[in-house]
């Protein structure tokens, strides 16, 4: 219940950090933006990092996935943007993991990378909608971790570690 509750809170921050993002620059739209570049859309005080990649929905349609990047894993961890653009592409690719019907996967409003400083680990939260068994869109969310050098984690059965 408790993660159900933390994801909530995630994913209403996303919403409402994209929105304040798009009304203070109007300028810098995902159309005039560098596909895989790392993008500061804040100021020097408030930096708001985001990527914008190309990911597949189910019916193999492309669509642009934007992410929003915690200034830590750039100001702190100090990653090069090769390894966020490989951590933002390996959480575009498992987005649909805990979907049952994986050619209705459509991705949905800007997804997530944050740093644990306490767990120690790097967190992209995934939000997207798939069809259940009676053909009802549902909300599907992926949490998927990766290690502080920006690998994704995996299980004891060698499986990627995805909530």
């Amino acid at each position: 219940m408790k993660k159900l509750l933390f994801i909530g809170v995630i994913l209403l921050v996303i919403a409402s950090c994209s929105e304040t993002a798009k009304e203070g620059t109007k300028e810098n739209t995902i159309e005039e933006e560098k596909i895989g570049a790392l993008i500061n859309r804040g100021d020097k005080n408030n930096a708001l990092y985001y990527m914008t990649l190309e990911g597949e929905d189910g019916d193999k349609t492309k669509k642009k996935v934007e992410i929003m990047i915690d200034k830590l894993i750039v100001s702190e961890l100090k990653l090069s943007e090769d390894q966020i653009r490989n951590m933002c592409k390996d959480a575009i690719r498992y987005a649909d993991w805990n979907t049952n019907f994986k050619l209705t996967y459509k991705f949905s409003g800007t997804s997530m990378l944050s740093y644990d400083k306490n767990e120690k680990i790097i967190t992209a939260y995934m939000a997207g909608t798939a069809q259940n068994a009676y053909g009802v869109a549902d909300n599907v969310n992926a949490i998927i971790r990766f290690d502080l050098k920006g690998k994704m984690m995996m299980t004891k059965d060698g499986l990627p570690d995805i909530l």
